[in-house]
Order: structure tokens, then C-alpha cells, then sequence
């Protein structure tokens, strides 16, 4: 027999505008690549719907997109907080308690991370620049190449980050102009930047729930290293 190639259910982006589903190259490439099967999760209000992809899949991977309601972490959308999909953030929230509570492997890319600390309870900063004073922040909203690593972050000893990394310190890529705010109870601060902007996240008791602040996808091309989160996530969810 040949391997088993699990299923890994990556979320959508949304075009509102042409009423059409789209998952950018990097994800899906990088699951195949890892070893995985892709599978884009569609968009629907059907709670029986929902349970059946959740359940033929074998792993989920909240990839990066446009920024969260406001109001799911119990505050009012500032000036500062861009494009909102209601759909999404509906459906991320959902597979994220379903995936944690069936303790099926979860990785969350950028936007990931954060809608995973808000479905666990946890706030985010709409708005790293404009809410975070006293703090020289570094530039994390890169103009560099997509791929090209533009600064540090340092990894917590004994992190799931730092097992799959073998380094305190990674080289990472950065578009985000939001962040982690107020962890939620049930996860740990396992990566920060050098500004002290948290970058990496995981469950405390889940076999593997983890968030990064900053996009393996599109880095992967170029270092193998990157890959190594889509390769722990397809063998998490073998």
C-alpha cells in the first residue's frame, strides 16, 4: 500500500463582487508538496454541510485574507480596520472550535493566528500602528519581494515552533498590519518578533493548533525551511 495522502481543508477567500471562491498557489502547492491532499472549503450556513466537510477532512490550515469583524471580539470597527468578509470569519470560527474540540491538526497562516485566538476568546489590535504606543515597531508590512525575509522572530523554548524549526531564531516574512491582542486562556505565546509583536502561537493541551503571524506560503520556493510547517501539519493529520 501507498502512503496516506490526508485530506487538509484550507480555507477560502471570498470575491464578493463576482460571487466566487479562490485559494491562492502557495497554500495549496505547499500541502501537495508536504503531502497532502487540498481540499478548499466552501462557504455555507448549513450546520450539517459544514460537519460533513469537517469531518472528511483530516486536518485544516486557516490561510491569510482580509481582516476580522470587530465586533467578534466585542469591539466597534475602527477607522483603521480594512475589508471584512462576514462569511468567512462565520465559517473560519466554526471549523476552528469544531477542529479544536475534535482535536484534528489545525495550522493558521497571518489572518489565521488571529481569527484563531478570537474564536478561542481572545481580542486582537485592529491596528498595530495606531494602538500600540511607546513601542519602536519594526515595518511589518513588507515592500520587499513576497518571498524575502525582512526580520527576525524568536521562538519559546520547548514550542512546538521551536521542535519543528530547530532554531530560536527564524527568518520570516511579514504583510500584517494586525496582531494578537489578548491571548485567549487555552493558547500559549510560543514566537515575537524583536518589538515584541507575537508571531507565533499553539494550544496547550490540543496534539497541534498552531498560528504564525507571517506567510510560509510564500516563501517555500525559495527555502525549503518554510515548508516545514505544511510538512508538520499533512504529518500531524496522517
Amino acid at each position: 500500500m501507498g502512503k496516506k495522502w490526508p485530506i487538509i481543508g484550507i480555507t477560502s477567500g471570498y470575491d464578493y463582487s463576482k460571487k466566487m471562491l479562490f485559494v491562492k498557489n502557495g497554500y495549496y502547492e505547499g500541502i501537495i508538496n508536504a503531502g497532502g491532499l487540498p481540499l478548499a472549503l466552501p462557504f455555507s450556513e448549513n450546520e450539517e454541510v459544514l460537519l460533513k466537510i469537517i469531518n472528511t477532512c483530516d486536518g485544516f490550515l486557516i490561510s491569510g485574507g482580509p481582516d476580522i469583524d470587530a465586533r467578534l471580539f466585542g469591539e466597534e470597527n475602527k477607522i483603521f480596520n480594512q475589508e471584512i468578509s462576514p462569511c468567512r470569519d462565520m465559517l473560519e470560527v466554526y471549523v476552528i472550535k469544531k477542529a479544536i474540540h475534535m482535536n484534528k491538526p489545525l495550522l493558521g497562516i497571518c489572518r489565521g493566528i488571529q481569527v484563531m485566538n478570537v474564536a478561542m476568546g481572545g481580542t486582537i489590535y485592529q491596528d498595530i500602528y495606531s494602538q500600540i504606543k511607546g513601542k519602536d515597531l519594526i515595518k511589518h508590512s513588507q515592500t520587499a519581494p513576497k518571498w524575502y525575509p525582512t526580520h527576525n522572530v524568536f521562538t519559546e523554548k520547548d514550542s512546538k515552533l521551536r521542535g519543528i524549526f530547530a532554531n530560536e531564531i527564524i527568518e520570516v516574512n511579514s504583510f500584517h498590519h494586525q496582531a494578537v491582542k489578548e491571548l485567549a486562556l487555552c493558547f500559549s505565546i510560543t514566537a515575537t518578533s524583536s518589538d515584541g509583536i507575537i508571531e507565533g502561537i499553539e494550544h496547550k493541551s490540543h496534539k497541534f493548533a498552531v498560528g504564525v503571524q507571517w506567510h510560509p506560503e510564500l516563501m517555500w520556493n525559495k527555502s525549503k525551511e518554510a515548508l516545514r510547517l505544511f510538512e508538520e501539519l499533512v504529518d500531524q493529520s496522517s
